[in-house]
């Protein structure tokens, strides 16, 4: 199994992960759309949602040859940027469950294994090739990605309306 083949199996697992915390923690537990303090936290889970679109359908679809493996890369560092911001507004405006922490904590596990294993097999096969978005495909794997960008960009239309109804508040809870 390539790195990539690895990485791309770790990033269903971080998808399904994500469509848990999505789900169960954000809307059916906290039922953030619906929290007028959560505005600002909404807009950090809607960029990060629509970031994960080309991601998803990039690494399902796409080799990201030269320049482009350099935008992916720094298309991670800007998703880890708002997990940052994401982390700072939660603790600022809410208690988290034990099943959110839990669950956040493995997102960040698994988000450091699949960026590690795309960075090492990208720094071998697309970075000193010519810059190109070369099509390819990786079975089931690449169908599941890309129902997981259908529904991350769903989730992220949705809080990124939230958000928008909130006026991205500060308002403690």
């Amino acid at each position: 199994m390539s790195a990539l083949d690895a990485a791309l199996l770790v990033l269903v697992l971080h998808g399904a992960l994500g469509a848990f915390d999505t789900f169960y923690c954000h809307e059916w537990k906290a039922r953030l759309p619906k929290q007028p303090w959560a505005g600002r936290e909404l807009a950090l889970h809607a960029a990060r949602s629509l970031l994960y679109v080309p991601l998803f359908v990039g690494l399902a679809w796409f080799e990201w040859h030269g320049a482009f493996g350099w935008l992916l890369f720094g298309a991670f560092a800007v998703e880890y940027l708002i997990t940052l911001a994401d982390s700072i507004v939660e603790d600022r405006t809410r208690r988290l469950s034990r099943a959110e922490r839990v669950v956040h904590m493995i997102l960040g596990a698994t988000t450091g294994a699949y960026v590690a294993l795309v960075i090492y097999h990208a720094s071998i096969e697309w970075i000193d090739a010519p810059t190109a978005l070369r099509a390819t495909q990786h079975g089931v794997v690449s169908i599941i990605l890309s129902i997981y960008a259908v529904s991350v960009t769903i989730s992220g239309v949705r809080d990124l309306l939230a958000s928008r109804e909130h006026r991205v508040g500060n308002t403690r809870r």
